[in-house]
């Protein structure tokens, strides 16, 4: 029975054995189970890290591709700010890389017209652009609408601060703009009969290097068309701080942060003065009863963003570009035609001007028309050299200031006035600027046909302009100055000739520089240059300011009075004319931004 039993205790004892051999397949299953498990999550984890670099490649490509886009979008506005055709397919390099960029036209431009008239051309345009990075292919685009504003139709246009400090009464109609600061001031009264004047940084009621600004500064309430003679015309001062009753640094101004008179923590109790940023809104708001919530005075606390100066191309005969299509001969000084390896290119009014009036290095005049042909000798009667005496300029210096001196009328009987209505004329030795040679318009009263005249130097108008069945006409160079009827260029240094009343119908771009301490850039009233004795007599000028550069040449120091100039009576107004495109000068530069409609 022992054995037996012991026997049986063995049988028995074999169903442990199997019992650990299935446990020792179900341990090898498990370990296969947990091995193909790390397998799949080493596989799944392998499979996200690709996932993530693919991810991660296409955000890179996403972002170059917008990237490009930012790059193609500023390219267009300057290509249309130039004249250019935008429209574009090919390829571009950002940060090394390839990119493929294509530019469509939608449709027709637009002109989207204000109550007053003023234009404003919309040209919608599909952008694109197609990158690939690491194999991966993003493709971005967006439809941008560009919104084109003729800078002529502005009163006054400053890219930088802008300064009026008149001691004449001086009033003005149009647009007033400046993308950086206003200051206001004078001896009299500056009169803004406009319904828009913007800074797109303060207005100020002081100098800008401190120092109160006396006189009267009076806007007009908003109204839809402020050209309109049945609209109501009501105007609101802007107080200085002598005639500002409130605590004030300035006057009420961008500076002034409001008055709270009985000090309970709000504006709205009478003796109260809402902060300027508000205040503004309410005061040159429209009238009372006219309706609407337009506003005439805003600046950048009120959201206003730059308007974008356009890149006008260069008033110089030749600006660097490396790889253009003229080398510089530094021996010489001359510009060799060298397409595609040279280091410079024509300025943009140089290059297109129907008619190029050239003195070269030498001194010799020549005259080319727009095939490129020397027509010199056919206009021998209408252009001649001379000089003219400008006290800021050359000081005392008696040889006076040279001169390519074109008389309007003449230069019409030889019938070689440019179809394209451009005309160039500069000193070729500028280009080392070794002198502030110009250019002299006389006998402009009547133009054959609307004109703009463009010089790298100073710009000198001589008498009645535009007068006679007017034009559109411009002047664009590094200086404007204006001579009276009366001027006959006799002037001398310790001499001061009177004027006589005189118009001018003409818009000007043209160079100042910026005020600094105890340096004063004359302001806009003396944006246009003066060299006689003005006081008491009119100078009229309508049609429009613009200052976008400081001046290269005619960087002679502001002064008034000894044989300078004293200030005429300043009837300046924007001309109305301007309103439609059909009147604007030959080659008026347009103020370019672009706006995003849509993207994906």
């Amino acid at each position: 029975m022992g054995r037996g039993t012991m026997r049986g205790t063995i049988r028995f004892g074999a169903a442990p054995d199997g019992r650990r051999g299935m446990a020792l397949v179900y341990a090898v299953f498990g370990t296969f189970v947990v091995a193909s498990m790390v397998a799949v999550m080493f596989t799944m984890a392998g499979t996200s890290d690709a996932q993530a670099d693919v991810r991660k490649g296409q955000a890179r490509a996403r972002l170059m591709a917008e990237g490009a886009l930012e790059v193609i979008e500023k390219s267009v506005r300057t290509d249309v700010a130039n004249w250019d055709d935008p429209v574009r397919a090919g390829a571009i390099q950002l940060a090394g890389t390839p990119v493929d960029v294509a530019v469509v036209e939608l449709g027709a431009e637009q002109d989207m017209v204000d109550p007053s008239g003023i234009v404003t051309r919309v040209q919608p345009y599909e952008l694109e652009a197609s990158v690939t990075l690491d194999g991966v292919r993003e493709v971005a685009r967006t439809i941008v609408n560009v919104e084109r504003m003729p800078l002529f139709q502005f009163a006054v246009f400053y890219d930088s601060d802008l300064e009026i400090h008149a001691g004449p009464d001086l009033t003005l109609r149009g647009r007033v703009h400046s993308n950086a600061d206003m200051y206001l001031g004078g001896g009299a009264t500056i009169t803004l009969d406009t319904n828009y004047v913007h800074a797109v940084g303060d207005i100020y009621r002081q100098r800008k290097f401190g120092g109160a600004a006396g006189g009267n500064v009076d806007i007009r309430q908003w109204v839809a068309n402020p050209f309109s003679a049945a609209e109501p015309s009501v105007f609101e001062r802007m107080l200085s701080e002598a005639q500002f009753g409130p605590t004030s640094t300035s006057g009420y101004d961008s500076a002034f942060g409001g008055f709270d008179a009985n000090g309970d923590g709000d504006f709205d109790d009478p003796g109260d003065w809402l902060p300027f940023e508000f205040g503004a809104m309410d005061l040159w708001g429209t009238p009372s009863g006219y309706g609407g919530s337009e506003h005439t005075v805003m600046t950048g606390a009120h959201g206003l963003t730059e308007a974008v100066t356009p890149e006008i191309g260069s008033i110089q005969m030749f600006e660097e570009s490396p790889g253009g299509d003229y080398l510089l001969d530094e021996l010489t000084g001359e510009y060799i035609y060298a397409p595609g390896v040279g280091t410079h290119d024509q300025g943009y009014y140089f290059e297109n001007a129907g008619l190029s009036i050239i003195v070269d290095r030498n001194g010799d005049l020549v005259v080319r028309d727009e095939t490129g042909a020397d027509i010199t000798t056919f206009v021998s009667s209408a252009i001649t050299i001379s000089t003219v005496a400008d006290m800021r300029q050359s000081g005392s210096t008696s040889t006076g200031t040279p001169v390519i001196e074109v008389d309007i009328d003449a230069l019409a009987q030889t019938g070689r006035v440019p179809a394209n209505g451009l005309v160039y004329a500069a000193f070729e030795e500028m280009g080392t600027g070794t002198q502030a040679a110009g250019v002299m318009l006389t006998n402009g009263a009547e133009l054959p046909a609307a004109l703009t005249v463009a010089t790298q130097g100073p710009l000198y108008v001589h008498g009645d302009y535009n007068t006679i069945d007017k034009k559109g006409a411009s002047v664009i160079g590094d200086a404007v100055n204006l001579l009276s009827n009366a001027w006959d260029g006799t002037k001398a240094p310790g001499q001061l000739p009177n004027a006589s009343e005189t118009t001018f119908n003409v818009a000007m771009i043209t160079g100042s520089y910026s005020s600094e301490a105890n340096r004063y850039n004359g302001g806009l009233e003396n944006l246009p240059r003066f060299h006689e004795r003005w006081s008491g007599v009119p100078c009229n000028i309508s049609g429009s300011f613009v200052n976008i550069f400081d001046s290269a040449y005619a960087t002679g120091d502001w002064r008034y009075g000894s044989d300078r100039y004293t200030a005429p009576i300043r009837n300046w107004q924007y001309d109305p004319a301007f309103n439609s495109i059909a009147n604007l000068p030959p080659f008026t530069p347009m103020a370019v931004s672009a706006s995003r409609v849509v993207s994906w």
